[in-house]
């Protein structure tokens, strides 16, 4: 494993990956698919990042009285930096230098969008709501922040919402790609992974024509479709979207991330140490550095696994202030068996944030089980699975569930249909779900 040193930890945007990404987040265009022949060429503006902050910070430095666009770009920068890199202190950036611009003028519609991201990215989500309801105000019917104010729902798992607000959106810009999007997002959670991948598709198409776009903005469309192709059991698909991620935007640790849980899932034990290892080179992701820990042991080098598992247990200590690692930070723990009653108190953290969103209550549910809290595991994996999110992951937890209470039939159901949506869902829990469905 690379030596890495505390100071990445602190410095890193330690964020909870499965969450759903604000479109807040990400340019966009409205030009359709249809109209698409060809992608257009990838900008490479990440190579200029650096100049283009020292530019703004420089502008900032010179402190004009009136002057609300110059923290408002360099917030913009912060912020698009921060996804580029992962440096979570960007995102703090961002926010004064968003606060500044709205100081001296309150209702410049770039600044405020810029504190809806900021909010999100923290976790925020309230507090981001109320930053979008000020841009819904200015557009009541349009996509773009409609699709926002619904992404933030979805967080919050007011899923019935959320679909409510996306139906106020204006009929002429219906499939325009923020609702698209979102509405993407909406099919995976509540069982309609199929229609999710037709949607993620078309919004690929509308993305890649948008020569303008920042690389990881475009990036981050392939990204998400390989994740709707890996719970769909498509793991062939779900390699190749990341590495087209990675083709766009080569150091995405999004991308990386996921296509070392997907080797790893294949039992593609270097390829996955690979690509966990540049990617927590980028950001030091817990995620991501599992993954590493999980091929390093896998491969038997236990010394480097002892060592990586070292390194989440110190993002947990004092890269975490945000709590933005608390999901994967609970479910690593859970997995491994590590520390149950810390997984516990930060799976029961994330749920009281997010309420009844659906893997903030898997992770509660598996966390409470791997404590022996089987009750509260019980009660927390019926609102995880009352959608029928199509899910491998959540599946297997729900049958072990069941098959703790002695619920044989609902165990087997749930323990068939993981495998059924992916029959190499998780390096070790797949092989673990065919034993156990031999022996019901």
């Amino acid at each position: 494993m690379q030596n890495r040193g505390l100071w990445a930890i602190s410095a890193a945007a330690l964020a909870a990956i499965a969450v759903w990404p604000v479109l807040v987040n990400h340019q966009v265009t409205e030009a359709r698919a249809a109209a698409v022949t060809a992608a257009a060429p990838v900008e490479r503006d990440y190579e200029q990042r650096g100049q283009l902050v020292a530019f703004w910070e420089g502008a900032v430095r010179e402190q004009h009285a009136h002057d609300f666009i110059s923290p408002r770009e360099l917030a913009a920068q912060y912020l698009q930096r921060y996804r580029e890199t992962g440096d979570i202190d960007d995102v703090v950036r961002a926010r004064h230098m968003a606060e500044r611009s709205l100081g001296i003028h309150p209702q410049n519609v770039p600044a405020i969008s810029q504190m809806a991201s900021v909010m999100l990215t923290l976790h925020r989500f309230r507090e981001a709501l109320q930053f979008v309801d000020r841009l819904v105000a200015t557009d009541p019917t349009g996509p773009a922040f409609l699709s926002q104010r619904a992404s933030l729902e979805l967080e919050l798992g007011e899923y019935e919402q959320a679909r409510t607000t996306l139906k106020r959106i204006r009929t002429a810009q219906q499939n325009s790609l923020e609702a698209e999007t979102i509405r993407a997002r909406l099919d995976e959670l509540t069982g309609n992974l199929a229609r999710a991948r037709e949607l993620m598709a078309d919004a690929i198409s509308q993305a890649d024509a948008n020569g303008d776009a920042p690389a990881e903005s475009r990036a981050w469309y392939h990204f998400r479709a390989g994740e709707l192709a890996f719970k769909d059991g498509d793991n062939e698909a779900a390699e190749k979207d990341e590495q087209d991620a990675l083709a766009i935007f080569p150091t995405f640790n999004l991308a990386l991330k996921d296509l070392a849980k997907f080797e790893l899932a294949n039992h593609q034990y270097r390829d996955a140490l690979d690509s966990a290892t540049k990617g927590a080179q980028v950001t030091p992701f817990a995620e991501t550095i599992g993954y590493e820990a999980d091929a390093e042991g896998a491969l038997g080098d236990a010394k480097d696994a002892a060592a990586a598992r070292d390194l989440i247990f110190a993002i947990e200590r004092i890269g975490n202030a945000y709590h933005v690692s608390d999901r994967l930070l609970a479910i690593y723990y859970a997995d491994h068996h590590l520390r149950p009653g810390d997984a516990l108190v930060i799976a029961r953290r994330e749920a009281a944030l997010r309420g009844d969103e659906i893997y903030a209550q898997d992770t509660l549910a598996w966390a409470a089980a791997m404590d022996g809290r089987w009750g509260e595991a019980r009660r927390a994996i019926a609102s995880a699975a009352r959608y029928g999110t199509q899910d491998s992951i959540l599946e297997y937890h729900a049958g072990i569930i069941a098959l703790h209470f002695g619920r044989t039939a609902d165990a087997k159901r749930h323990l068939q249909r993981a495998l059924a949506l992916n029959a190499h869902f998780h390096p070790v829990f797949a092989g673990d779900d065919l034993k156990l469905l031999a022996r019901l």
